[in-house]
């Protein structure tokens, strides 16, 4: 069962890394207002794929296996639940950081997202539903599930989250972790991907609103 597990993470994080790899080689090509569509496109593609493998090699985690059956009210109570728990520790983490670690408050992520935004507002395909889809396959379903298979799923969790802070590169690693560890809490809890990624979701777009 761990063999199935470990391609199915395999598949996922070779989708994952071939696309992230070929964002900044686009750049290099499309040094113009062709980078953003193309971009999109592979995005796109990527996520397409990594959805049609990951269905073609699906194998139930531990998390899928014991979680109990949930009616739609319920889906719905914890994709509510997890929204607001991921926006509350954004404002709480920045409070930290700023208060107590000396950081800005200001996300250069964010302010990059937005930019491109006032340019190209179909990117925000990416941001509210391409990005989220693919995160939350590699860091909760790979990473996350495939890690607590071999260890204690709090040191999982950790782990998927740092390496998710990391992986956004923005320098507010406490807010982004935080950000992992909710959605690790929310798959751990329900086994139901499709909840983290509205999850996930509804936060990059609540947080694209409040900062326009």
């Amino acid at each position: 069962m761990k063999k199935k597990l470990q391609l199915n993470s395999l598949i996922i994080l070779s989708v994952y890394c071939g696309t992230m790899t070929l964002t900044p080689l686009l750049w290099m090509i499309f040094k113009n207002a062709w980078y953003y569509p193309v971009v999109t496109v592979l995005e796109l593609i990527g996520c397409g794929t990594m959805l049609y493998l990951a269905h073609k090699f699906s194998f139930k985690d531990r998390f899928l296996r014991t979680s109990k059956k949930l009616a739609l009210r319920q889906e719905i109570y914890y994709i509510i639940f997890g929204t607001l728990a991921l926006i509350l520790w954004q404002w709480l983490s920045s409070y930290i950081e700023s208060t107590l670690l000396g950081q800005p408050s200001y996300s250069a992520n964010t302010g990059y997202l937005l930019t491109v935004l006032t340019k190209y507002p179909y990117y925000l395909v990416n941001i509210v539903i391409l990005a989220p889809i693919m995160e939350e396959f590699v860091f909760r379903k790979a990473l996350f599930a495939n890690l607590s298979s071999v260890i204690d799923p709090i040191g999982a969790a950790l782990a998927s989250s740092l390496l998710f802070s990391f992986a956004h590169q923005d320098g507010h690693y406490l807010t982004y972790a935080g950000i992992g560890l909710v959605l690790c809490f929310l798959y751990a809890k329900t086994g139901r991907l499709r909840i983290t990624i509205l999850a996930h979701s509804l936060m990059n777009l609540l947080i694209i609103i409040s900062a326009w």
